[in-house]
């Protein structure tokens, strides 16, 4: 998956040399200057304006409410297979936010904001965001050998919520910066609305999050007879035994 996505992001990047006729003379100012959408002609702001509409728009589905989805789904959740759908669901939000990050790399390119906070957190949550299935799926083969959460589990589930706090954070720099950019600027609704949602989205996933704990410690931890059904959906229950399908490992 990486060798695909990877040449994608560097062939759309170096697309963006192509038109930096666009933004010649025109920047963001670390130096108290502010922006000047002036410098821009009204071909590139009139794009442009549309092209960060849509990065916003898929960022905030990524990490607002896909991301957190599939998080809060694993933890309150339980039916055969669930490991596997938080795993799909998870990439299907990488996915969406490949495309918000790629028009957010184009955007930079083109308005030499390449050194801005936000787009560093961008390019350093969708770099580290890749390793994620692979850690998860560390953490299942792990968790199915030796009945117990590993090293590779606990960076898995803590990875996983620094990325999506840190992704929702990123949201918001990237609206104050939209703010001082002057194009495609958010209303103080718009930015209410994403504080409001994002608080929310964020509260309920950390809720979830003790919630799946305090369960987990109450059902008897990495108690091997409770949840190794649940990772080996193909192993069928043996005689006078309940088959319980736990969730509260994962996420």
């Amino acid at each position: 998956m990486a060798s695909r996505i990877i040449p994608l992001v560097l062939l759309l990047t170096s697309t963006t040399n192509a038109y930096g006729d666009y933004g010649a003379g025109g920047g963001y100012s670390n130096n108290g200057g502010g922006y000047n959408p002036s410098s821009y002609n009204s071909s590139f702001l009139t794009s442009g304006t549309k092209i960060l509409t849509a990065h916003a728009v898929l960022a905030a589905v990524a990490f607002v409410i896909l991301f957190p989805t599939g998080g809060i789904l694993i933890r309150v959740a339980s039916f055969p297979g669930l490991w596997l759908i938080h795993g799909l669901f998870q990439i299907f939000a990488y996915v969406v936010y490949i495309a918000a990050f790629g028009l957010g790399i184009y955007l930079a390119q083109n308005l030499h904001m390449m050194d801005q906070t936000h787009a560093i957190i961008g390019m350093v949550l969708f770099v580290v965001l890749l390793f994620q299935p692979v850690l998860g799926m560390l953490h299942h083969i792990g968790f199915k050998k030796n009945t117990r959460r590993g090293v590779w589990s606990y960076v898995h589930i803590w990875l996983g919520r620094g990325l999506i706090t840190l992704g929702i954070v990123n949201g918001g720099l990237g609206l104050k910066l939209a703010k001082d950019m002057g194009i495609g600027k958010p209303t103080n609704g718009q930015v209410i609305a994403y504080v409001v949602m994002a608080a929310l989205m964020w509260g309920v996933y950390m809720l979830a999050a003790v919630f799946g704990e305090v369960k987990r410690g109450r059902d008897g931890g990495d108690s091997a007879e409770k949840e190794t059904a649940s990772l080996n959906d193909d192993a069928a229950p043996s005689r006078g035994s309940r088959r319980t399908h736990g969730s509260s490992i994962y996420g």
